[in-house]
Order: C-alpha cells, then structure tokens, then sequence
C-alpha cells in the first residue's frame, strides 16, 4: 500500500481503478467533475463526457452487462436527470459492479439547488447507498461498493457532499491494478428487457411485478451486509445523550470532541440501508439523541419510525425536528446543537448575520459571452420582452450589472419555458438563451418540442465550443472528445436540420450581434442565433481568438465618470478611481467590447 496526499474526487477515481472499473462515463458538474478526469488518467479505462447524466448512467449500465465493472459520475442535479434509467435498471439488477457516483452539494455552492439523493437512490428506488464521512473512506467504500455491487447485482450507490469531493487527506490507497476481464454479453431477456409482459411461470404475473418483487427481496440481503459493515460503528462514551454521524456529520463530531477535549456517545453511520440492530442497541436507554445528516432528515425519519416500530421510548432529533432544515452542517452548528441537546433547550435561533456586500460571479475579463449579453440586454431594451436563462457561464448575466435573464432552473429550460411564456399569450418577445454544452445536454429536445408546436421564439445559442463553467470540458460541439480530436458538431446546423431558421453572429462585435438579433425577432417561428466564439481562456492559451486583440485605452479628457461602464457592462478590468474610469492593463485581454458601452467615446 502507499500514502499520497489528494482530494476526494482523486480518491474516488483510483478507487475505482483498483477495483478494476474498465468504463467510465459522466457529464461535467461541480463537485463531481474530477472524477472522470482522474480516470482518464489511466490507458486502459474507457472515461468520456456524455452529453448528459442519463446517457452517461446507460453506457455504464451497458458495461457492466458485459462483465466489465463501470462507474457513473454526475452532481445531484444530474441524477435528477438519470432518474427514468435509475428507476429500470434498480429492477433488472447488473451483472458485473455498476457504481453510480452522485455528489451533493448542501448549500447550493456551487449549484442552482440543494437536495439529497439519497431520498432518489435508497427511499424511492431501493438501492443502497455509502455516505463517506473522510477522504480515505470515499477511497474505501468505493473500493467496497464494486465488490458488493456485483455480490448483490445491485447497483450501489456513492454519495459524497462537495466537503468530501474537495476536501484533501492522506490516503492509503494500492497501485495493483487487476487483470483484465473477457467482456462477453449473455442474453436475458425475462431479466433486461423491461416490459409490460406476462410471464407465464409466475400465473400470469406482468414482468415489472415480478422485478419489483425481486428488489425487495434484495433488502434484507442489503440490511445484513450493512449491520457488519466497517462503516457503521458505535464509539462508546459516558452520557444519556447520544450523537449520530452520518456521513460528513460523523466528522464534524470528532471534530467538537477535539474542541470540547473530551469522548461523546457516537453512533457513526455512512450506509443505507441503516444497521438497524446497531442503532436499537445505541439508542436504548437514551434520554434523546441528535442525528447529523446532510441535508434532508431521511436517517432521523428511519430512526424515529424503527424505535417506534420496536417500542424504544427515545427523543430522536435532527433536521425535521431541531437542526436547521436548510443549507450544510457547519463547526458551529454542530457545536451549538450539542451544547443544546445536553441540557435539553431547543435549538437557539441564529444571531442576525452581519451584512455583506454580494460579490456576484461574472464572466472572465475577455469573456464573449459579455458582448452576447449587452447585446442581447439592448435588444431587449429597444424591443421589450423576457429572456428565459439556463446554465453556463452565461448565467451571471441575471446578476448585476446585467440583469438580464428573467429565469434560471435548469438544464435545458429555458427553451420550453420561452415558449410556455409565449403559449400564455405574451405579446412581447421572448428569448432563450443557452450553452452550447446545454444544448446537447438537454436543449435538443426542448427546441424539437418548439418547433413542432409552432412557437414564435428566438433562441440564442452561446456557442464557445467548451463547458467552461466546470473547467473546460469538451462536449459534441467541441473540437475533441476526452480522448481524441474530432469533427464537432455545429449547433447551428444542427438546429437547421430540425427546421429552425438560423443566423449566426460573432459576439465580440456587439453591433453586428444586435443587428442580427433583431432580424432574428421580426421572423416568425423558431429562430436560432448561434453566437459563435471560441472561449478566450480556454483557447487563447493555444493562440486561437476570435477577435484580434488591441489596446483599450481611457481618454481622460472625454471621460466624464457617469460610471456606466461598471455599472451595466461589469469587466472585472475596469474600475473607476478619482472619478475617472481606468483600465487595469494586467486583467485587460484586448477585447475591446466595453468600447461599445461608453456613449461618450471615452473607451478608445
């Protein structure tokens, strides 16, 4: 064995190395994204970006058919998006080890919501799931999640909180990598072929009656494995009150003993389903005890429910009934819920914050996706109307200065949502505007669903040939894959062939993107604006711009200091100091858009 210092996301992906995983597959998304990248690492894993969770969570549902172990990687917000597959393939089982790797994000850090999955993967679909408490447990239990997930033929589920995705350790970890598998398909068609058809040894019985039957007869092989498993155990310590960790919530426990100096009654839990014998035994003779979890109270629910169940008299608090119910554990949550729940006063209200100035994200100094937006924002100026938003980089034009797109959900949204707003009968325009990386994610079949329906929108395509906003990734418009270069495919063709019109634009030229929006608008139907540039930081470093770069300059004699240039274009290299506005040479890429937005003709 050897010991090497990585964050969790590289802990997860050697893991999975070391179990042997051959497959590989996921779509970019904060805290999850590494993984795969870290996989990629090693020739003889087959790693690559689907274009969304769902098809990433297929390809590895179809290795694993073949007796090669796989893994699927994605955010919360993707395993949303894989639901329908998770929801067939809990019923016909795998063969070889299938991990699904879903990583939360309480809090919202990094994501346009906060949820746990668990609630998806164990209470709705029945599978099991780990929650690490430490980096060297996310190496371990994905190591064990393989093995059991081809013992059980269950997928098995990893769900890490971006604490433990970022976070950095010393890990034990092996470099043996095992000897290569025959991949061999054998056909099962009463198994994987998911239909409603009678099956005639069973009475009569419709095929998915008769999965759903074999998925719970599954649970109590689950719950057996999981009151001996090494992740659950019980720290003994004097006191009536007990402490249960869950996951991340274990660790900041042992972090309030160091703080307090002292051992606490833990039950530590990082498995569903729950050892349930381990937590009656824990309980028993407790006055209450206090559940740690991220985020939702699904461990607390199942405890409440099982002392009832077994009449144990025991007070169980946690989210639903004590802690905050939103937003991640932090030190001091923890420690003021532990001080509380020893004398037994209720969870004090937190002290009114001190106020602090939003510090919004924006796009990069050089962003084309600036010009699109003060476009696209005088467009809307000149003409009315709503722009419907999605996510990407683009994003930040809702905040300020910009305060632009008047939604932001989730992938792919924004099409459907244009043209809901226009079914309503809105009279004024109305404009999606998504990624290039979005549109293939989910965007296509929203823009078929609007041009079958006869909408009257106008959809813009920021077209950058990268997934920026999670660190470059390419996708089907990009000019390589995750291995190799390849042909991309344009948006704009694409959405020509569904029947769309198309018009195509070079953001950098603020102008000639308004003209052509505006063209755009006065056609009926579906329009298509693909505004193309390459991603200044992602390409530029190759030499490749898709503006020549020049000196931008302030004449100080027409500068007047009216400010607008900060207050509604927002480049991070331009401020105004003694009340004139002044370019910061070192952050400025040369782009020369701001030159638009001063009326005065000061920004030469």
């Amino acid at each position: 064995m050897s010991k090497k210092f990585m964050l969790g996301n590289e802990a997860i992906a050697r893991a999975a190395v070391a179990a042997g995983v051959r497959v590989v597959a996921g779509y970019p998304g904060t805290p999850a994204t590494e993984i795969v990248e870290h996989c990629a690492e090693f020739p003889h894993v087959y790693a690559e970006w689907s274009a969304n969770e769902k098809h990433a969570f297929e390809v590895a549902g179809g290795a694993c058919l073949t007796n090669q172990r796989a893994m699927a990687v994605m955010k919360h917000n993707g395993t949303n998006a894989a639901a329908d597959y998770l929801m067939h393939i809990n019923f016909t089982g795998v063969r070889a080890g299938l991990v699904l790797v879903s990583s939360d994000d309480p809090g919202g850090l990094s994501s346009q919501c906060e949820e746990d999955t668990r609630i998806l993967i164990h209470t709705y679909a029945h599978l099991p799931v780990f929650d690490p408490s430490s980096v060297q447990e996310a190496y371990d239990m994905t190591k064990a999640a393989f093995e059991l997930s081809e013992q059980t033929e269950l997928v098995f589920a990893l769900r890490p909180v971006m604490r433990i995705n970022h976070a950095g350790g010393m890990v034990e970890y092996t470099d043996v990598i095992p000897e290569g598998r025959k991949s061999e398909f054998v056909i099962d068609r009463k198994r994987f072929v998911m239909s409603a058809v009678v099956e005639k040894e069973s009475g009569g019985e419709l095929r998915p009656k008769m999965r759903h039957r074999w998925l719970n007869s599954k649970q109590a092989e689950l719950k057996a494995l999981m009151e001996e498993s090494p992740f659950n155990r019980v720290e003994e310590a004097d006191g009536e009150v007990g402490f249960i960790g869950c996951g991340i919530g274990y660790a900041f426990l042992k972090e309030a003993e160091q703080i307090y100096g002292q051992k606490l009654p833990i039950l530590k839990l990082s498995t569903l389903p729950l050892p349930e014998k381990k937590v009656l035994s824990f309980v028993k003779g407790r006055k209450r005890v206090v559940v740690f979890e991220e985020i939702e109270p699904v461990v607390e629910r199942l405890i409440k429910q099982l002392c009832f169940e077994n009449g144990v008299m025991v007070e169980v608090l946690g989210r639903e009934t004590y802690l905050p119910k939103e937003g991640e554990l932090t030190t001091n949550v923890v420690l003021t819920a532990i001080e509380s729940a020893l004398v037994g006063k209720p969870y004090p209200a937190p002290p009114q914050g001190k106020y602090i100035p939003a510090r919004t994200r924006t796009q990069c100094s050089g962003c084309s996706h600036r010009g699109l937006l003060i476009a696209l924002k005088e467009v809307v100026r000149q003409n009315g109307g709503i722009v419907t938003g999605d996510i990407g980089c683009h994003d930040a034009g809702t905040f300020e200065p910009m305060n632009l797109q008047a939604t932001i959900y989730c992938m792919g949204s924004s099409i459907p949502m244009a043209y809901g707003i226009k079914a309503a009968g809105f009279a004024k325009p109305v404009y999606a505007l998504i990624g290039d990386s979005t549109f293939f994610h989910n965007g296509l079949t929203g823009l078929a669903s609007a041009i079958y329906n006869r909408a009257d929108i106008t959809v813009v395509i920021a077209y950058n040939s990268t997934t920026a906003m999670t660190g470059f990734q390419p996708h089907p418009g990009s000019p390589s894959n995750l291995n190799d270069r390849i042909s991309p495919m344009d948006p704009g063709v694409v959405a020509a062939a569904m029947g769309a019109k198309v018009f195509r634009c070079n953001p950098y030229n603020v102008d000639e993107t308004i003209k052509v929006i505006t063209a755009a608008t006065a056609e009926k139907g579906v329009k298509v604006v693909v505004a193309e540039a390459l991603c200044y930081l992602r390409f530029g470093r190759e030499g490749q711009l898709s503006f020549t770069p020049r000196q931008v300059t302030v004449n100080t004699d027409i500068c007047n200091g009216c400010s607008l240039c900060v207050r509604t274009f927002g480049c991070p290299a331009i401020t105004i100091v003694d009340g004139k506005a002044v370019i910061e040479a070192s952050a400025c890429n040369g782009c020369g858009v701001c030159t638009f937005v001063c009326k005065k003709g000061a920004l030469q």
